[in-house]
């Protein structure tokens, strides 16, 4: 049998289908994969989860840091502009 590559969009999709309830087996045979390679997909599907959720978490910390420093160039700038203005 000849091997097929599935893209990541398309396993997506055939992992949505057990989700919705229909059986792996059933899903392994309409897609000519094994029970273990849906179950190894699942796998590493729901490690990347976790792994995207880390990575937004440090992401919106981050985002939070450099908000901070620019409020705090912001007032600086403005603070600058008066004594300028104060001086002329």
């Amino acid at each position: 049998m000849e091997r097929r590559f599935y893209t990541p969009q398309e396993v997506k999709m055939i992992l949505q289908e057990i989700t919705e309830g229909q059986s792996v087996v059933k899903t392994a045979r309409k897609h000519l994969v094994s029970k273990a390679t849906l179950y190894r997909w699942k796998k590493r599907a729901d490690h990347s989860g976790e792994q995207e959720i880390s990575r937004l978490k440090n992401v919106a910390e981050e985002n939070q840091r450099l908000k901070h420093l620019l409020a705090e160039a912001a007032l600086e700038i403005q603070a600058l502009k008066e004594q300028l203005k104060q001086q002329n």
